[in-house]
């Protein structure tokens, strides 16, 4: 069989996390409305669970395809983690991915601020207003904080694995 066919298949992580994507898409609008005023709007937490169920793993199906695939997205994140790319990848392959992979992870981290901020939102609302806000806050809280975690230093390192000099053809 050709190694890129094999390289593009979906590893059992992958399919684990478009199942939680979903999972989540299914659960999420029923606990909102759980939390949320009563009467509970149980046909719009239907209508917007099934929309999730498809739409969220089919985002991030999108997000893996334009960085070249599951695969791709593994072997940067490898690259970044082990300070060095393997001898065998030219530059004008490993560049774009990582700066790529560089730039998501400071979009990350203004959404982790962003989440920060709604924590603090809901937080204020749930001490002016009602008691049950407060799952609000918990919820964005653990949002900005898993956003944090996802990081582990790795855009530091994906800056000092870009600042290597580029390879001349002759090296690789």
């Amino acid at each position: 069989m050709d190694d890129a066919v094999e390289d593009d298949r979906m590893d059992a992580a992958g399919w684990w996390r478009l199942a939680g994507l979903a999972a989540l898409g299914g659960l999420g609008p029923f606990a909102v409305t759980l939390l949320g005023p009563a009467p509970h709007p149980w046909t719009a937490a239907v209508v917007i669970a099934l929309a999730l169920v498809v739409v969220l793993p089919v985002l991030q199906l999108r997000a893996w395809w334009s960085r070249g695939g599951r695969a791709a997205v593994r072997a940067t994140r490898q690259w970044v983690r082990a300070g060095r790319v393997p001898g065998d990848v030219p530059d004008a392959v490993w560049r774009p991915r990582v700066q790529r992979f560089a730039g998501e992870l400071l979009r990350r981290r203004i959404s982790a601020w962003g989440a920060v901020a709604l924590a603090v939102l809901w937080g204020a609302v749930a001490v002016s207003g009602r008691p049950d806000d407060w799952w609000f806050a918990v919820v964005w809280a653990v949002v900005a904080v898993a956003q944090s975690a996802a990081d582990r230093g790795q855009r530091a390192a994906s800056v000092r694995l870009l600042a290597t000099p580029a390879r001349t053809p002759a090296q690789i």
